[in-house]
């Protein structure tokens, strides 16, 4: 049975009312997950390449800069990506495989340094590489590195969530389409007795997913698609209610899928 690890490659602070309606006016450190697959087949698969360093150094848009003054994320370099494939026996070189859930600045921050890499993309993304996005975190070739996940062969999902699709020929690691926060967002649900649902940007917190607690303005105004964020929200509250296990990138609680360094 597959099942990931996540590293925390960096935190944004945000009040928790922003996020979860009905919340509290303290400020939560919202985590930015990056995962490692670990596959007898396919080798270290990462998934998202999340927060870096490009944020802050080298060349960068305007946009870019505003961007990043405004989130204010702080990086956790000791659990970068790069620092999770080192602690599992890993070099970046090692990675044939990105499964990229979207292409927001924290999903894909550290795409550059894969160099072997091809990006499992949601074909609603092509075309979009200039359209609201900060390309220079993505390889020059990218668009030609990605395969589309619609490609892959279809396949029933667990617990009521419908058709997905098989990303690794074997039913271990299954694409979920969750639109509504992001052009061609999807999840990943790895199958088990106690199947996994990594919800990604669903939404930023489990509660607002599981408690119906959606948060209202700003953020639902962020989204590209509300209505359909909705509906996806939905799919997951009941996959979670049918007895599944529900994650997300952002979720400032710890889950047992997190990793930390070696020795810290």
């Amino acid at each position: 049975m597959i099942r990931p690890v996540f590293a925390n490659t960096a935190t944004v602070r945000a009040r928790e009312r922003f996020v979860l309606r009905g919340g509290s006016w303290r400020k939560v450190d919202l985590r930015v997950r990056c995962g490692l697959i670990q596959h007898p087949v396919h080798g270290p698969i990462l998934i998202d390449a999340g927060y870096g360093p490009r944020m802050y150094e080298g060349a960068r848009s305007l946009p870019l800069r505003a961007y990043a003054a405004l989130l204010g994320p702080k990086l956790h370099p000791l659990e970068s990506p790069l620092a999770l494939l080192t602690d599992h026996g890993f070099l970046p070189e090692d990675v044939k495989l990105v499964i990229v859930t979207h292409l927001h600045a924290d999903h894909v921050s550290y795409l550059h340094d894969l160099p072997n890499a091809r990006f499992i993309t949601d074909g609603q993304v092509s075309g979009r590489l200039k359209d609201g996005g900060f390309n220079e975190f993505l390889p020059h070739d990218f668009a030609e590195r990605c395969e589309d996940l619609r490609d892959y062969a279809c396949i029933d999902l667990p617990f009521y969530l419908g058709t997905g699709f098989d990303l690794l020929g074997d039913g271990s690691v299954l694409g979920v389409p969750l639109p509504g926060h992001a052009p061609g967002h999807f999840g990943i649900c790895f199958p088990g007795d106690t199947p996994l649902l990594y919800a990604v940007d669903t939404q930023w917190m489990c509660a607002a997913i599981l408690e119906d607690r959606l948060p209202g303005l700003p953020i639902a105004a962020i989204m590209s698609d509300r209505a359909a964020g909705r509906e996806s929200a939905d799919f997951v509250r009941r996959f979670a209610q049918a007895g599944g296990e529900v994650m997300t990138c952002h979720d400032p609680a710890p889950t047992r899928y997190d990793w930390s360094p070696s020795g810290v």
